[in-house]
């Protein structure tokens, strides 16, 4: 999918917690057709920054033609993204990329870390009430305000904090045979470092449910034409991850 170029305003702009800002924006033919697990790719309003940011789409209200993003503050280009202003204009090409399977029956268990958390909150949205469960995880207390952004109609919300300063301690990955052993998972849906969505991948694979997960790589064209953002495949060869994915069957990624 190639997406379209759409240049909106900036609706909201705020910063979350330790350099994490959430951005909703108009624009609404992406709001229109962007399914959980696509992304926008950003372009930053400096002429020195030629390459576009991919950033996970958390959200839309296609009805009022908006789209929320969730991103950190990691290099040059996204601080400068922080510095926009409400009612500041910005180019995004989007939707982007694949999509997380929402089945029509059964439960979905949606993984969570760091960023990650973005495209599990857009799933979350568009599930049906009661239909999925999420975990997520953070390092402290500080790091998982994301609970506050999830919909009252999740079936259950389980919170992981490496210190225990919040929720359960210890990582998302120790909770999850307690949910799927209940044999009422149909899919899993992760997004967040690698060993966390290798090690749900395996879990999930014990208990012999689906899993989907979300790659994020550095992107230069975000269409698959540059090459630059490439994973491996477990039969051979690659996926470009921008245009194949971001969202693949574990069963067929090396992780």
């Amino acid at each position: 999918m190639t997406g379209m170029v759409e240049k909106g305003i900036i609706i909201r702009h705020e910063k979350m917690g330790p350099d994490i800002w959430r951005m909703v924006i108009s624009l609404p033919l992406t709001a229109k057709k962007a399914k959980p697990g696509q992304f926008i790719h950003v372009k930053i309003n400096d002429n020195s920054r030629l390459l576009r940011r991919p950033i996970s789409i958390a959200g839309t209200a296609a009805g009022k033609g908006l789209v929320e993003i969730l991103y950190r503050v990691v290099g040059g280009g996204t601080q400068l993204m922080s510095e926009m202003k409400e009612g500041d204009t910005i180019d995004c090409l989007g939707p982007l990329g694949t999509s997380f399977t929402i089945p029509e029956e059964g439960e979905i268990l949606g993984v969570g870390g760091g960023v990650g958390i973005a495209p599990i909150l857009f799933t979350a949205r568009r599930a049906k009430p009661g239909q999925m469960t999420v975990v997520i995880g953070g390092r402290n207390k500080d790091e998982v305000f994301w609970k506050d952004l999830f919909p009252k109609t999740l079936k259950q919300l389980i919170v992981t904090t490496d210190d225990g300063s919040y929720g359960i301690k210890g990582f998302t990955v120790s909770v999850l045979p307690d949910v799927l052993k209940q044999g009422t998972v149909r899919q899993v849906a992760v997004c967040g470092p690698g060993i966390m969505m290798k090690k749900t991948a395996e879990i999930a694979g014990e208990y012999g449910v689906p899993c989907e997960v979300s790659l994020e790589r550095r992107m230069g064209c975000g269409t698959g034409t540059c090459m630059a953002c490439v994973c491996d495949r477990k039969a051979g060869g690659h996926y470009k991850v921008c245009s194949d994915g971001p969202v693949f069957d574990a069963a067929e990624v090396v992780l």
